[in-house]
């Protein structure tokens, strides 16, 4: 009930700001705008970007543009990026009235095949934010066979290797090192599905000691890797109880 007379105070406090002459569409319209301002004037150019095919291990770069589309000067606080991968720098953080900045976009392709998709988030002065999606194609590099690099090195650690420390729970180890490679639960993306197995030893020793490729490493600590033997046991047993 108290629910319910919130919500109802909330739409007489909305209309009184119309006239009283005003039709459903002057409504919706007023609508409309009171959500458009609640996203940041700061805006990608473009809004969304497709990228051409590249071969695994490229290091892409494009030229984006950030513009104020509002008739005061604002700021850029920060640049948010889906992984450590992915990495711009705006040349300059305050935009006045109508103005642009630019910003090189850099993409390591390293560790990721097939159909990619990455963002960048701009963060306003007052946490309005606006996002652009960037697509991008990766195909199989034969030139990487044998490369000692792996997905625990550079960037790429940031996303598979740092943010395994200090986890306990199977959750959150799958969350921290393994999501974005096999997906959200365990259905599969980069890397193959795990939701399925059945059986805990099998996958305790895939995961301790890689398949040998430099997409999926030993991530056993006694081999290089972040995690321990209680996190790889307990990760196992975490993936053993998703349904399949």
């Amino acid at each position: 009930m108290m629910i319910r007379l919130i919500y109802l105070a909330c739409v007489s406090c909305f209309l009184w700001t119309l006239p009283s002459w005003a039709s459903p569409f002057d409504i919706q319209q007023h609508a409309e705008v009171q959500k458009v301002e609640q996203q940041s004037l700061l805006v990608f150019d473009p809004k969304e970007l497709h990228l051409k095919d590249v071969l695994e291990g490229t290091q892409v770069q494009q030229l984006l543009l950030i513009r104020n589309t509002d008739h005061t000067t604002h700021r850029i606080v920060r640049i948010e990026s889906s992984c450590g991968c992915t990495t711009a720098e705006p040349n300059t953080r305050i935009l006045p009235a109508g103005g642009f900045t630019s910003l090189m976009l850099h993409i390591d392709t390293f560790g990721k095949t097939g159909s990619v998709k990455k963002t960048l988030t701009l963060v306003d002065e007052y946490g309005q934010q606006n996002t652009i999606f960037i697509h991008l194609h990766v195909k199989n590099n034969p030139h990487l066979m044998g490369s000692k690099r792996s997905i625990f090195d550079g960037d790429c650690g940031s996303c598979h290797f740092a943010p395994a420390a200090g986890t306990t729970k199977g959750a959150d180890i799958y969350a921290a090192v393994c999501v974005m490679c096999h997906g959200a639960e365990g259905q599969g993306a980069y890397a193959p599905r795990l939701a399925g197995h059945h059986n805990p030893k099998v996958l305790e020793h895939l995961i301790a000691h890689g398949t040998g490729s430099t997409h999926m490493p030993a991530f056993s600590k006694k081999l290089g890797g972040p995690l321990t033997t209680r996190q790889i046991n307990t990760l196992s047993r975490w993936i053993i109880s998703l349904d399949d």
